[in-house]
């Protein structure tokens, strides 16, 4: 039998918050990942919490409690809710550590990622630290055209390639923002909290070197209040972006630096969206009629948020999606949203 793991009365330098749900089949890796981190556990606080899951995942979950001599291992629980916010925010308020660090389910991490973010944010001051994403069987958010800068204090167009949450933060900073995750949003509930942090972060670092977040291609719970992406309503799928332009535009209302950055930031992240995001979405509609119902959607929230006004700084596959939004057919909507896709893919690969 171990012996009971006492808790530390020292502050942990770092908090690890996990959200799950119906995580059996990946709770135990993802765990393990952190049990696995060279950073030294006495000064690491793991809080999960669990969002109603009916499976194994809790029981594994407290099987990790005496794993390690965790400076805390907290575990909590809460009535399904449907999305990662109500779970995120819990974690930021209960966090003791200096900085966080989001980590999902389905994930893990690089033996060295903790250890490697964390020395970056004390040599550079960053008040967020990205690192390398690896995709397993799928794709990764890697910051575009950024790879050998160590640190900066101006903002980098490339950022918004990489607008997933798990990242880390000085825990202070991100309390600060004036920005919560928003229970209310199913869908990238994560973009609107990482474009408040981009608009008001003095420093940003990349942690380029070692591998550190392992982004793998899980299939989505199912169940009460957890629906696939692709079943998503229009509205619901794009509701995400009122509160994107929401932030930028009381970022543009501060005036100075904060308004020069947030209009910046807004033709950049349309940019981001017309080339990358709703492609996407638009791809994974089932047939013709739904990607068109979603077409006529994203051309009305365009209009209202100044994607024609941003036009001069849009690229070429851009500005085209952008005019295939306003047509009737969801079968040339998809054509145009293929051609746009892979035009990204190649010039990702060029870079």
């Amino acid at each position: 039998m171990r012996p009971p793991v006492r808790p530390t009365l020292k502050r942990p330098l770092l908090t690890v918050g996990v959200t799950s749900y119906h995580s059996a089949s990946t709770i135990t890796r993802c765990l393990q990942s952190v049990v696995d981190q060279s950073l030294d556990a006495s000064r690491t606080e793991v809080v999960v919490v669990d969002d109603g899951s009916t499976d194994q995942t809790l029981s594994l979950v407290r099987g990790f409690r005496r794993s390690v001599p965790w400076a805390r291992f907290t575990v909590l629980s809460q009535r399904n809710t449907g999305n990662a916010s109500t779970g995120r925010n819990r974690i930021l308020d209960s966090a003791r550590g200096k900085y966080v660090f989001f980590l999902d389910a389905d994930d893990y991490l690089g033996p060295q990622a903790l250890e490697a973010m964390i020395r970056s944010a004390r040599r550079h001051s960053s008040e967020v630290v990205i690192g390398r994403y690896v995709g397993v069987e799928r794709s990764a958010p890697n910051v575009l055209g950024a790879e050998h800068f160590p640190a900066r204090q101006e903002y980098h167009t490339g950022w918004l390639n990489s607008l997933h949450v798990q990242k880390l933060f000085r825990a202070d900073f991100l309390r600060g923002l004036g920005y919560r995750f928003n229970p209310q949003l199913n869908y990238a509930n994560d973009h609107p909290m990482m474009l408040q942090a981009f608009l008001h972060a003095q420093r940003v670092s990349l942690v380029n070197s070692v591998d550190c977040y392992f982004l793998t291609l899980a299939e989505q719970p199912t169940g009460q209040g957890h629906v696939s992406r692709a079943e998503l309503s229009p509205a619901e799928q794009l509701r995400f972006l009122h509160d994107c332009f929401g932030v930028i535009a009381l970022a543009r209302g501060q005036g100075g630096r904060s308004a020069e950055l947030a209009g910046r930031v807004r033709a950049d992240y349309w940019n981001r969206l017309l080339k990358l995001h709703l492609p996407v979405l638009v791809l994974r509609k089932s047939d013709d009629a739904a990607a068109a119902e979603l077409g006529a959607a994203a051309a009305n929230l365009a209009e209202i948020y100044g994607a024609q006004t941003s036009r001069a700084r849009l690229t070429g596959p851009a500005k085209k999606m952008l005019q295939a939004l306003g047509t009737d057919s969801g079968a040339q909507l998809r054509q145009v949203a293929a051609q746009v896709r892979q035009q990204a893919s190649r010039d990702a690969v060029q870079l």
